[in-house]
């Protein structure tokens, strides 16, 4: 049987951080939707694919965003050079 859980589980603050979405019913739902579903719905995580990619995922990238890993990258970088 596959783990239920997404592999960036235990280390991903949107799970591990309460008030990390702002508000608890949001981060509920994006942990039942994406991180205790199955690898099919975790997969389509930009959070795991961020972190897969480039080996850490900014703070502002949400499951469901529509940025590509690199926009999200060239937006990260942005915020943190001005």
């Amino acid at each position: 049987m596959e783990d239920p859980y997404c592999p960036n589980y235990s280390s991903c603050k949107l799970v591990n951080t309460v008030g990390f979405t702002g508000d608890e019913q949001t981060r509920t739902q994006y942990i039942q939707v994406y991180c205790e579903a199955d690898e099919s719905k975790w997969n389509n995580c930009k959070r795991l694919i961020v972190k897969e990619k480039f080996h850490f995922c900014p703070d502002f990238v949400m499951p469901d965003t529509n940025l590509s890993p690199d926009e999200i990258i060239d937006k990260f970088d942005d915020e943190n050079l001005n």
